[in-house]
């Protein structure tokens, strides 16, 4: 089977940069729909089958998975660097040989997490402060969930090396295939009674059936470059010197994310935890949504940073910026205006947060979304450490200034801190990124920018308060907040958004 698919691939063809990246983000929208229609659907059932407590104690241990999954050390930006580096010079050798001794380090994250994720569900039920049922079944579902998490990092490995070859198409197909998999699974055991037990068998189920695929795309792959399989020690040194900076990255991300749902469990409860989680799910939709265009672009700009056009990096990095920029802000802007009415029509009244919430959640990830896109760039033009100190203590300053912020205002402190955090981790990354690009700072275009994103979400604001008490209103509020978003910034930045557009036409 892996030679026949073998024979079918032919690497002297190299798919074009944009082409790869449109492919990739496409199949990225494939999955991340998938994962909404998850959410609607799963959350309500979650909530009806599994009950408001107990899911929250499971989210407030999905933030430990989540915390544990820091071990990855984000090496995949890194991977699929150094690959598409090498395969942009059409040195196939190397190319294979970065791929092979990446499986070595991949393999010993795997034991790592492994033995790190048991041990951890032991300690489960003491940082949760239960006992009984609750704490044998939660200690059961974590170490489901470990498996599951131990299949997706290799995964993610295997879903690299096709990427940095500029083919992403199988790998997308088969995340689809399984995350339908999964759902069906979990579906099946909630009507069935089997509790919190559904959700991490689903996870090991919709992992399972993508490796299966991955693995024999990636091995047909290699096969085809025709290299000899041997560990190189230079390769896996300069893996594992260079992966402390990206492990600075990981914890960073993990924590500022992972965090928030076990400080409320903590200092609050775990219904609160519920609620501002269901609060959040939107806004982690949107924020999946425009990270796949931040996924997408790493193969891409690393070859293309391979190629040594300084002129076309500069240029290609403005536009990614201005996209980044322009989508978030009507992104997370229809989130705030939307949102409120959203959560009444999910869930209910009683899960729905207030305004001001909703509001500093959005300019949280807002500011995540283009810092992302700051940090992948870098990453790109082989700057790894810089970004990932910045990440690294943007997310501990973060969830200190959230903990202070709770204690004194509450549940509101938690967005506020992320948002604070992620906009000076923006101003940093970005002033770093003007110097490695060796570009100057248009302030007028900067300001311009400032000012359109401070008009949507002020008009979102205006907008939550709209009371709406039918789907069908919904879908036309949704749609109404959406179209006046995107007309108001585009008349604002009018110059700039035809320059984006013909360059995706052209």
């Amino acid at each position: 089977m892996i030679s026949r698919l073998s024979k079918a691939i032919d690497l002297n063809t190299k798919p074009g940069r944009k082409r790869a990246t449109v492919l990739q983000a496409a199949g990225g929208y494939v999955n991340t729909g998938i994962v909404i229609v998850q959410g609607l659907l799963l959350i309500p059932l979650y909530l009806y089958y599994i009950g408001a407590h107990t899911y929250g104690l499971w989210l407030a241990s999905g933030g430990i998975l989540g915390m544990l999954s820091l071990m990855n050390f984000g090496i995949s930006s890194l991977v699929i660097q150094r690959i598409s580096h090498a395969y942009a010079q059409e040195n196939f050798d190397q190319t294979g040989l970065y791929f092979i001794n990446a499986a070595v380090i991949y393999l010993g994250i795997c034991l790592l997490f492994g033995a790190a994720g048991w041990l951890a569900s032991y300690w489960i039920p003491a940082i949760l402060n239960i006992t009984g049922n609750d704490a044998e079944l939660l200690h059961m579902c974590f170490q489901m969930a470990v498996l599951a998490m131990i299949i997706g990092i290799f995964n993610e490995y295997l879903r690299s090396f096709s990427g940095a070859l500029l083919r992403p198409v199988i790998p997308a197909v088969s995340m689809a295939i399984g995350r339908v998999s999964g759902i069906a699974v979990t579906i099946w055991m909630l009507v069935n009674d089997f509790g919190l037990w559904s959700i991490p068998v689903g996870l090991v189920i919709s992992e399972g059936v993508i490796l299966s695929v991955n693995l024999m795309y990636a091995l047909a792959l290699y096969q085809k470059l025709e290299v000899n399989m041997r560990l190189d020690r230079e390769i896996i040194k300069d893996y594992l010197l260079t992966s402390p900076a990206l492990l600075m990255a990981r914890v960073g991300n993990t924590v500022s994310k992972e965090s928030q749902p076990l400080l409320i469990t903590i200092l609050i409860n775990p219904e609160m935890t519920t609620a501002y989680m269901v609060t959040r799910r939107a806004a982690d939709v949107v924020f999946q949504l425009l990270n796949v265009i931040v996924g997408s672009i790493m193969g891409s700009f690393s070859h293309l940073a391979g190629s040594g056009d300084s002129d076309r990096i500069i240029n290609v990095a403005k536009k990614l910026l201005i996209l980044s920029f322009s989508l978030s802000a009507i992104g997370f802007a229809t989130y705030v205006g939307v949102n409120h009415a959203f959560v009444s029509l999910w869930v209910g009244e009683s899960f729905v947060l207030d305004q001001g919430i909703i509001l500093f959640i959005a300019l949280g990830f807002f500011a995540r979304t283009v810092r992302g896109l700051l940090g992948q760039l870098l990453y790109g033009l082989r700057n790894f450490i810089y970004p990932s100190k910045v990440v690294f203590l943007e997310a501990f300053f973060g969830v200190g200034l959230a903990i202070a912020l709770l204690r004194v205002i509450g549940v509101i402190g938690v967005p506020i801190a992320f948002a604070l955090s992620c906009v000076v981790a923006v101003v940093i990354l970005g002033l770093r990124l003007r110097t490695e690009l060796g570009v100057s700072i248009c302030y007028s275009a900067i300001s311009r920018f400032l000012i359109s994103g401070i008009v949507l979400f002020g008009g979102g604001v205006s907008m939550g308060q709209i009371e709406i008490d039918s789907w069908f209103g919904f879908v036309l509020n949704l749609i109404l907040v959406m179209a006046g978003a995107m007309v108001i910034f585009i008349l604002m930045n009018l110059s700039r958004c035809r320059e984006i557009y013909r360059s995706i036409a052209a």
